[in-house]
């Protein structure tokens, strides 16, 4: 037996020339090949050098010959032509572009149109798909299979026939823009607004009395508190509404004084039926608020069927908001001058609120007794906020400005009363914007109408195209069914061993759920989720098809324009990936977050 190589060799037994042979060719390949190449990852490092030549080798090689054939055509690709003039228009287009601009311009409108449906796809999508996966593990077997109804026809539709049926089907059925659906509509009656002011009330107080449950004397005077408040605003509504200039500014409100005080009469009785029914018992302390929203909303649906006779609570609201077949139009905003003060108290309370967080969070690490540093922060900001807005909209403004009329075909600047020059209409959006003491100045829809009559445009408020609403919808609509799937597996893979344990723990619902659930079943949730995402990002590209002015859609008239495809698709191709890379980064960085870590 002979061994060379770290083999062993019995048949050269019979033949022991055999195994001198052997190992002097093994002796001379030892010293010709050098010893870092008989490494194993030198080699692996080496393989690897070549493999990279020979693709690089290849592209190169690929890329000369479509260069030279493009020149044989006379078509040479560069990035000289996005200096060219654009010469058409894009739908959602912002205000500095024309069709003037270039075609670097124009690309950069239609990324932006692409950013904007992407972004908000992914929140809506994100958000409705968890209602749905949720609604997939109810008990109720009515809203389960609703939700796997809607997953198994969506899911099981392509998302361009869903885009037709959206765009073509649904948004162009809608009415003209003379006559659009206005939310609310006019001449109806409406429900009392500050029923949203009492509900955020209910809402505190509630946080308060659970925080106060031991001190009744204590939430008896809050009860009584909010009870006067209520009563107090009532009263000044009803007073304020009487009045002319409220009035007009109620969009014509007729209420009398005998209706005022039926109208206040009815909502204190329904109010007080809920409040003394509980007033007594402890147990039930908390729906003494409920009974103000209960009697104002039962108050308010009074008035607006009609129950009580001859009542003149017929206040026209103004429309908020526009649906026609050119889209949807919502209230304008924007910032005003006195935006840069009032962001200084909000950067304030900010910045107390990081004090606060840091302060407390210390004391409980110290102490081990908790504190609600959470609460504490949002209070801070909310209160500057609060303050820093009535403080900067108490600046006073001008009693008269100057306004430019005309008369006889003459025109000339007189000064006019800032509250009458603004009921005419006399003030621009550059001017409206300008005379308001408010941080953010909001302009209701307002259309535009000729001396004959007819409806031309838009005299304030903002537009959103069809084709976004309906590329929007599709693609949140087409997403979410994947993520309730994904959102339903990750909270199934929760052992229901640990929620039963965390129940006879003692634990609430919502802590089962923060503390328990979402920490195991995110780190199913978050791989898949990311997929999806890339799958929007990508399926925007299929707004070509309802004509809207996406990358895609501009990138193709660029290139049928200018004859540069191949660059035009490069920068396709370049703008996508930098797109899928990003949402990639931030997944696996949130993976990375999650996942179990072994020690």
């Amino acid at each position: 037996m002979c061994s060379f190589a770290g083999a062993r060799h019995d048949a050269p037994l019979l033949y022991p020339e055999f195994c001198k042979l052997m190992s002097s060719n093994q002796a001379i390949r030892t010293s010709i090949i050098p010893a870092f190449l008989r490494d194993i990852r030198v080699l692996q490092i080496l393989g690897q050098i070549i493999f990279v030549i020979v693709v690089v080798t290849l592209a190169s090689q690929l890329v000369t010959s479509i260069f030279a054939s493009l020149a044989s055509k006379g078509l040479t690709p560069n990035f000289t032509f996005l200096s060219g003039r654009a010469g058409f228009d894009i739908s959602n287009a912002p205000a500095w572009y024309s069709s003037d601009s270039n075609y670097g311009t124009a690309f950069v409108v239609g990324l932006t149109n692409t950013l904007r449906v992407v972004s908000v796809g992914l929140v809506l999508a994100t958000v409705l798909g968890v209602f749905i996966g949720i609604f997939l593990l109810s008990s109720n077997w009515l809203i389960r299979n609703i939700a796997r109804a809607y997953i198994e026809i969506l899911r099981n539709t392509p998302l361009l026939i869903q885009l037709y049926i959206w765009y073509f089907i649904v948004l162009l059925s809608l009415p003209e823009f003379r006559q659009p659906i206005t939310f609310p509509g006019e001449g109806v009656v409406g429900i009392p607004i500050r029923l949203f002011l009492y509900v955020l009330i209910y809402l505190i107080a509630r946080w308060w009395l659970r925080r106060e449950s031991g001190d009744a004397p204590r939430r008896h005077i809050l009860l009584t508190g909010l009870l006067t408040a209520y009563v107090v605003m009532e009263l000044a509504f009803q007073f304020s509404t009487t009045q002319p200039g409220w009035q007009n500014l109620y969009g014509g409100g007729n209420m009398g004084t005998i209706d005022s005080l039926i109208y206040l009469v009815i909502y204190l009785v329904v109010s007080l039926i809920f409040i003394v029914g509980a007033w007594f018992s402890p147990a039930i302390v908390r729906w003494r608020l409920v009974g103000l929203a209960g009697g104002q909303l039962f108050g308010g649906l009074i008035f607006y069927f009609g129950i009580v006779p001859n009542s003149a609570y017929n206040i026209t609201l103004y429309p908020v908001a526009f649906m026609s077949v050119r889209g949807f139009v919502f209230p304008e905003v924007a910032v005003t001058p006195h935006f840069g003060e009032w962001m200084a108290f909000v950067g304030i309370g900010i910045a107390l609120a990081a004090i606060m967080w840091g302060y407390f969070g210390r004391i409980t690490e110290t102490t081990g007794k908790p504190y609600p540093r959470a609460w504490y922060a949002f209070l801070a900001v909310l209160l500057f906020s609060i303050g820093g807005w009535l403080v900067v909209t108490m600046q006073p403004l001008p009693e008269s400005i100057p306004v430019t009329q005309e008369q006889d075909g003459v025109s000339s600047v007189v000064l006019m009363p800032l509250t009458e020059a603004r009921q005419q209409g006399l003030l621009n959006k550059v001017k409206d914007q300008f005379y308001t003491s408010e941080p953010v100045w909001i302009a209701l829809p307002r259309q535009r109408i000729n001396r004959a009559g007819i409806v031309t445009g838009l005299e304030y408020g903002s537009e959103i195209a069809p084709e976004y609403i309906a590329l929007l919808i599709g693609l949140v609509v087409y997403t979410s069914n994947y993520i309730a799937e994904i959102v339903r597996a990750g909270i199934m893979a929760v052992p229901r061993g640990q929620i039963e344990a965390s129940r006879a723990l003692g634990f609430s619902t919502s802590q089962t759920l923060r503390m328990i659930v979402l920490p195991q079943a995110l780190r199913v949730i978050i791989p898949p989720l990311g997929n999806q995402y890339l799958n929007l990002s990508k399926n925007s590209s299929l707004a070509v098809a309802i004509a809207y002015a996406d990358l895609v859609f501009v990138t193709n008239t660029i290139m049928n324009q200018s004859g540069q495809s191949v660059t035009g698709i490069t920068m396709l191709m370049i703008v996508y990936l930098i797109m899928s890379l990003t949402i990639s980064l931030f997944n696996n960085l949130a993976n990375r977050r999650f996942q179990l870590v072994t020690r």
